[in-house]
């Protein structure tokens, strides 16, 4: 039996004490004749053996009571099929085994993964559980739907059931463990044994560890459920992280090279073993040369140009070389490729001539470049009377009024979905609907609250320069051209109520008016997969001479095609998000197959129909990152309609951080969880201690000895 502590064992000479204790304590008697001691001789004969064997058992009991106070401070353990044996005794337990299947537990460390580990230890446990016990067996990312749910097995089904434990495969999924906690619990409360036990095979990271955790651990600490955790975790060699695939160019369209940026995290010395990532754009691949990563570089860009010469929906991926955790080095996207930019231009000010319009001259520097692009342009009142927004990328509110409460709705439906909206002000912007709808108490479209316009002294635009912006070529050229922006000087401008942007991500200024105490003049906001952006001067020169500077071209175009329909946006996802696919309401399909990435079957996908009026397919099986591709018929044609959806590993299982022992025991209060180390190379598997048993059975002795010794002194 191995001991984590064996130079403690030397303490097992002072078992030797009440031995020696005894031996010196025993009286050497003079022997002198006396008549009256041969009746009382009689007597003690027929004591002797009774006491000698109660003074032996007595001096046993001492003995085993030190050697089990020397042994508990060792702390011995039984490993690998011991440890197994150790739990099968006892019986009638309600027993979960959990494991954990997230990202991280892919992570490799002398050729075997944690979750390697993790599988072989609860297939040995599986098959040395007694035949009384009830069983569940559930990985993290299904914890609805356990592999096992409480039943009890013979030999036969329990071998069955190891190997089915030891094909199990990671996803690219984190974890959430509150939420898991509460489907312990609700997954005991109804089991058959009053005795139950959790065992958890985890590497103890702490992504998905959150204080949420301590309520659901009440749960279980009401139902009186043993806790074991099992560490098969161990720290990193290294590891590299394709944090990030993103399209850079809003807008994809036919024949014009696309942009796209990746990210690379090192955490550690990379170990790259090739110096070229491979890129796969609609499944064929090309070799990318990887940039230089030094260990513990974080957001290694390395930028990708593609060119696609049809549209459609195109799939691209990019996978880092193997490393010690390769689910993290692989993301995918799906492109969606059209032939022109499709923009709405709604007019809130429409004029008797066409050069009196509001949007005359955005709408003429919208086509002043090569870019193909198709407008629209709709008085305000005439795009109210259509039952929806319409089909674009791009939509522009010039001076419009107000904006109904309904299509309000619809918009923000559609830039959550990935289109781009520009709102620009005028004389007949209503502050009061705009604030209450639009911007919505900062939970809305708009990045700020909005007052009327105010005149103003200003000297021009200042760009600001920013990581990721969304008007590159705007940035550059006012790197390269500052005085083009020193002309524009509106008259007046619209005052805005921004919020505190050190507390909101979601919001950034992009330009300001050059001069002291000036509203900004652009400013951006990310809702969902969209952007919105206002403008604090309106489109035509009522308040500004700016339509007719060259700068107007570049700040209001680049700006419009640069966050127009960041397409193909609703196609990507990440791990373990559910895949939706809204379909017709008229014409609903009567089925959905779905074929998952390195799978070659379908899968049935189920057909949504809640909502009459926005039916939509699902499929929730999704903790396996890469390409999925959703097919779904259309009654009455003969054509399927497909849609790409790419799902990349969730970021946050990257992050390596182990919790120690005292940072569980805050997330899990009130639960004396054991903890087992399965990575000790020297103790050949799982370890399990058994110190608390020993502590019991010294215990229990003590009080033994205690009562013996009192009968024993006992008058005779």
């Amino acid at each position: 039996m191995p001991f984590l502590a064996p130079l403690l064992l030397f303490g097992a000479i002072f078992a030797s004490a009440p031995i020696i204790i005894h031996l010196l304590n025993r009286r050497r008697f003079k022997l002198v004749e006396w008549a009256p001691m041969e009746y009382l001789k009689l007597t003690l004969r027929t004591n002797r053996r009774r006491l000698q064997l109660e003074q032996w058992i007595l001096l046993a009991i001492r003995t085993l009571v030190i050697l089990l106070l020397i042994f508990a401070v060792a702390r011995p353990f039984l490993s690998g099929n011991a440890a197994a044996a150790w739990l099968s005794l006892g019986g009638r337990t309600s027993r979960v085994i959990l494991i954990d299947d997230s990202l991280s537990m892919g992570l490799t460390n002398s050729g075997e993964s944690a979750f390697g580990q993790a599988t072989e230890q609860a297939a040995t446990l599986i098959e040395s559980i007694g035949s009384q016990d009830a069983l569940t067996v559930v990985t993290t990312s299904s914890i609805t739907a356990p592999i096992q749910r409480d039943s009890t097995m013979n030999t036969d089904e329990a071998a069955a059931l190891a190997e089915q434990v030891r094909d199990l495969e990671t996803t690219e999924s984190a974890n959430n463990w509150a939420a898991t906690l509460s489907e312990l619990a609700d997954l005991l409360e109804g089991t058959a044994h009053s005795s139950k036990e959790i065992r958890i095979f985890t590497d103890q990271r702490a992504s998905g560890w959150s204080a949420d955790a301590a309520d659901q651990a009440a749960k279980l600490e009401k139902l009186g459920v043993r806790v074991v955790i099992v560490n098969v975790g161990q720290d990193a060699p290294g590891n590299a992280t394709l944090a990030e695939l993103s399209q850079s160019t809003g807008v994809a369209l036919v024949n014009t090279p696309i942009e796209f940026v990746a990210k690379i995290d090192a955490d550690g010395d990379p170990q790259f073993k090739v110096d070229y990532a491979t890129l796969l754009v609609d499944g064929e691949d090309t070799p990318i040369k990887l940039p230089d990563v030094a260990a513990g570089q974080k957001g290694v860009p390395l930028k990708l140009t593609h060119t696609f010469d049809t549209p459609g929906t195109h799939t691209i991926e990019l996978k880092l070389p193997d490393d010690a955790m390769p689910g993290d080095n692989t993301r995918s996207l799906t492109v969606e490729v059209a032939e022109s930019v499709r923009i709405l231009l709604v007019d809130g000010e429409p004029g008797i001539a066409a050069r009196d319009s509001e949007v005359y001259f955005l709408a003429q520097q919208l086509f002043s470049g090569s870019t193909p692009i198709k407008t629209t342009v709709l008085p305000d009142s005439e795009w109210f009377n259509q039952p929806g927004v319409g089909n674009y990328d791009l939509v522009v509110l010039a001076n419009v009024e107000k904006i109904p409460p309904n299509r309000v709705e619809q918009l923000k439906a559609l830039v959550e979905a990935g289109m781009g909206l520009v709102v620009f002000p005028g004389d007949q912007v209503d502050p009061t609907s705009y604030n209450s709808t639009m911007y919505a108490g900062g939970t809305g479209l708009l990045p700020a609250s909005i007052e009327f316009g105010e005149a103003v002294e200003a000297e021009g635009l200042i760009i600001e320069q920013l990581d990721n912006t969304p008007m590159p070529v705007l940035a550059q050229v006012y790197r390269d051209k500052p005085r083009l922006f020193a002309r524009p000087a509106p008259e007046k401008v619209l005052k805005v109520g921004l919020p505190d942007l050190s507390e909101r991500s979601d919001i950034r200024v992009l330009a300001r008016w050059n001069g002291p105490g000036l509203p900004p003049a652009a400013i951006e906001k990310f809702v969902g997969q969209g952007r919105v952006i206002l403008w604090t001067v309106t489109a035509d020169k009522s308040w500004s001479d700016w339509p007719n500077e060259a700068s107007f071209i570049v700040g209001t175009r680049e700006v419009a095609l640069n966050i127009a329909g960041v397409s193909g946006a609703t196609g990507n996802l990440t791990a373990g998000q559910p895949i939706r696919q809204r379909v017709s309401a008229s014409n609903p399909p009567s089925r959905a197959d779905v074929v998952k990435p390195g799978d070659e079957k379908t899968h049935p996908a189920e057909i949504d129909r809640a909502d009459a009026k926005r039916p939509q397919i699902v499929y929730r099986d999704t903790h396996r990152a890469g390409l999925y591709e959703l097919t779904w018929d259309m009654p009455g044609r003969d054509d399927d309609r497909t849609q790409w959806f790419a799902l990349s590993p969730d970021g946050r299982e990257s992050d390596l951080r182990r919790l120690s022992q005292e940072e569980f025991e805050q997330l899990l209060p009130g639960i004396d969880a054991e903890f087992i180390d399965a990575t000790d190379p020297s103790t050949g598997g799982a370890q399990r201690e058994i110190w608390r048993t020993l502590a019991m059975l010294l215990l229990g002795f003590v009080v033994i000895e205690s009562a013996f010794a009192a009968w024993v002194g006992r008058e005779h």
